[in-house]
């Protein structure tokens, strides 16, 4: 049983916002936003993901994982 003096804290988790542009049947780019939808602001990690032949591969914006892209810039990046 709780005491007066104790406070009952709860856990919020916050999904991030996730974008998926299909380019082609072979080409998509999964986006994340740490913490806001727009898509002009740099807080996006991105993925693209490509099919060559029957292999599928996967890069991130300039080989970047932080939070740090423009999804609206996406197709201009480099993947790796």
């Amino acid at each position: 049983m709780l005491q007066d003096s104790e406070i009952n804290v709860q856990s919020i988790v916050i999904e991030p916002t996730t974008l998926i542009d299909q380019v082609s049947s072979t080409d998509f780019y999964l986006g994340m936003s740490k913490s806001f939808k727009d898509p002009a602001i740099a807080n996006w990690r991105i993925k693209r993901i490509w099919q060559v032949g029957t292999v599928w591969h996967e890069g991130y914006a300039d080989g970047i994982q932080d939070f740090v892209k423009v999804w609206d810039l996406r197709a201009t990046y480099v993947y790796s």
